[in-house]
């Protein structure tokens, strides 16, 4: 097993959210157009059957100061100190730290080996005051509907959409945990990652959103390691637990989200899937079974009846953790 990164520059504005269960959508078209309905099958079948490719994470932004790793939801109570003096500090450092949108890696790696993270940097006045540019911002659109019969905008079909475009410095990074590296290679899995990527990503993609241009090919992640004894789990991406999993919650958030079908099949007459609720990135779970992959993906009918054998991945790539309640 190895945890690969892959970084992407965006070329486009962006409609889709880059999250671990649509890119593994994406996967999967491209999958089908290369190497035909057998394959695709079979790779299906290999995550039906416990015996998983490779996981994947939602994108991850990536600045000059480092990868933006998603926050745990786990509340630690910590050693409040006897002394006013050092209950103030206290206080201003947990403050602090629940502002914080995200980790760094010397954050996480404080986290997945049990110790109390601490905050970035202690705010002053200095840089309270100082503008600091956005890493991703949106952007208003606004586009009049198409009269099909007359070719000219139609009255009263204005809609409007927002999508997100990055700063110049900044990078999307994914990672990738490699389960199986015969069949990782035997597949090309990491050309049809990057394929994914360059001829468009999500909503409108053949209008030129979701564009990226692979900045740095799927190199080893060697950053974090992580404990043979973590008695816990971190997901970096959309979560659908299976029972074998035997999790027990420590912090989650929910997202109900109404997939759609994709390439052709979005244009059939209800291309929209049935509501899943998935677990979000930085929901965290203890387990007593220390397993190369967790989560499962949907079962036949359940996201919609008339779709055939589409499917839904709930399983993405996690870091295991210390944990004490």
């Amino acid at each position: 097993m190895t945890i690969k990164s892959l970084t992407l520059k965006q070329k486009s504005g962006l409609l889709s959210p880059l999250q671990s269960d649509t890119i593994y959508g994406h996967f999967c078209w491209r999958l089908l157009e290369r190497s035909g309905e057998k394959a695709l099958e079979n790779f299906i079948k290999a995550y039906q059957t416990g015996k998983p490719v490779f996981l994947l994470s939602d994108a991850l932004i990536k600045t000059r100061d480092g990868i933006q790793f998603p926050k745990p939801l786990v509340y630690k109570k910590g050693n409040t100190p006897s002394n006013k003096a050092g209950k103030i500090v206290e206080f201003v450092s947990q403050k602090t730290l629940k502002e914080e949108s995200f980790l760094t890696l010397e954050m996480l790696e404080d986290f997945i080996a049990g110790k109390e993270i601490r905050p970035r940097v202690q705010k002053t006045e200095k840089n309270c005051n100082k503008p600091k540019k956005k890493a991703v911002e949106q952007s208003l659109r606004v586009s009049v509907q198409i009269d099909r019969d007359t070719f000219t905008s139609a009255q009263s079909k204005l809609f409007s959409y927002k999508p997100v475009y990055s700063s110049a410095e900044t990078r999307y990074v994914i990672l990738i945990k490699v389960l199986d590296e015969s069949w990782f290679s035997e597949l090309d899995c990491e050309s049809i990652l990057k394929e994914v990527f360059t001829t468009g990503f999500g909503k409108k993609k053949s209008s030129g959103y979701g564009h990226f241009e692979i900045e740095e090919d799927a190199s080893l992640f060697t950053d974090l390691t992580e404990p043979d004894d973590g008695n816990a789990f971190m997901v970096f991406g959309n979560f659908l637990p299976a029972v074998g999993d035997k999790v027990t919650p420590i912090g989650y958030n929910i997202n109900t989200k109404i997939g759609r079908l994709g390439e052709e099949k979005s244009l059939e007459a209800n291309p929209f899937k049935n509501p899943i609720a998935f677990l979000t990135a930085g929901s965290c779970f203890q387990t007593e079974l220390n397993k190369d992959f967790y989560g499962r993906i949907t079962g036949d009918n359940e996201i919609g009846s008339s779709f055939g054998k589409a499917v839904q991945f709930g399983m993405p790539f996690f870091l295991r953790f210390k944990y004490q309640e």
